[in-house]
């Protein structure tokens, strides 16, 4: 079994996020260690990256035999997480689903992972549930893009476990944490994953924000997007600010994600206000979040212009 390394990424932006108090425990209800709590924003040291260094780093990346970031999704032998790489870089590409409508993704999803669960057990390592390795997971989920790992995410008709949903959650957060240069994958790659940012956190979130906004329409339509993309976009801003720096516009005409902002704005510095608890994932979630209050009737308008910005004459799944 491949011990791996894992990132949350809704972590790491809390930490800068100004006015937020960090909430102590992962994705998983987990308490996390007093080394990854929060306590003051760190000094960051402005690293300039050479444009030779860079194109060094393309190189190696592009030329890698299997794919550069497929060596941190590895897969067991005859089987591919090439896909699963493929929306580290390119998170709206569509392999997986290109063509298909989103009832059709979902069908689709199932077949392949239904295909793989056996395909497992027929080379003598079946996947097991609550206690499988990295590999396993990888090879179960390695034919779907992203947008097909949303699709499983969200559904709401029990299409799939929620064991599914979870690992398919996480294959998210993995591309998301690779594209900002938070690794995460097994600990005997990790020495061969170059973070192109070089530890510049403020150029890591500029990246998540980036990473974002390059997701499908279908992604963008939901909640826990619209949280993470204000995540991430106020802790870019907050970290050039602390550098003395002009952060680049990244004002975005999402409904959803604006009123998320202008709500996180109005706790800014507000200790008994400004921080998340749990995950937020719909609306409840959303509604529960002290930061949130006062906002709570601008919400179903907001959500509404949202699907019509991204959906403008299509039903939502």
């Amino acid at each position: 079994m491949i011990s791996s390394t894992r990132v949350n990424v809704e972590d790491q932006y809390s930490r800068f996020d100004k006015g937020t108090k960090l909430n102590t425990s992962n994705q998983e209800g987990n308490t996390l260690p007093a080394s990854e709590k929060a306590t003051s924003l760190p000094a960051i040291d402005k690293i300039t990256i050479s444009d030779t260094a860079i194109k060094a780093l393309e190189k190696d990346q592009n030329n890698s035999p299997k794919g550069y970031y497929e060596q941190f999704i590895p897969t067991y032998e005859g089987f591919s997480s090439k896909n699963l790489a493929f929306g580290v870089k390119e998170p709206g590409m569509e392999t997986f689903s290109a063509g298909k409508e989103l009832a059709q993704v979902i069908t689709d999803a199932r077949a392949s992972l239904d295909k793989n669960y056996q395909k497992l057990k027929s080379i003598g390592k079946p996947h097991l549930v609550g206690h499988s390795s990295p590999e396993s997971r990888n090879s179960l989920f390695g034919e779907l893009d992203r947008r097909a790992l949303n699709a499983i995410v969200n559904d709401k008709q029990g299409t799939f476990t929620k064991y599914e949903q979870d690992i398919a959650r996480n294959k998210m957060s993995q591309q998301q944490g690779l594209a900002m240069g938070l690794y995460n994958g097994p600990i005997s790659e990790e020495s061969k994953f170059v973070d192109p940012f070089l530890g510049n956190k403020t150029e890591q979130f500029k990246a998540g924000v980036q990473f974002l906004d390059k997701v499908g329409n279908e992604e963008k339509a939901t909640i826990e997007y619209a949280f993470q993309r204000a995540g991430v976009q106020r802790s870019y801003e907050n970290l050039s600010r602390e550098q003395g720096e002009i952060p680049e516009d990244f004002t975005s005409e999402h409904p959803l994600l604006i009123l998320i902002l202008q709500a996180r704005e109005s706790a800014n510095g507000d200790f008994n206000r400004g921080f998340t608890t749990g995950s937020i994932r719909d609306t409840d979630d959303l509604k529960s979040q002290p930061w949130f209050e006062g906002f709570e009737s601008k919400l179903d308008n907001a959500i509404k212009a949202t699907e019509d910005l991204f959906f403008p004459k299509e039903q939502i799944v």
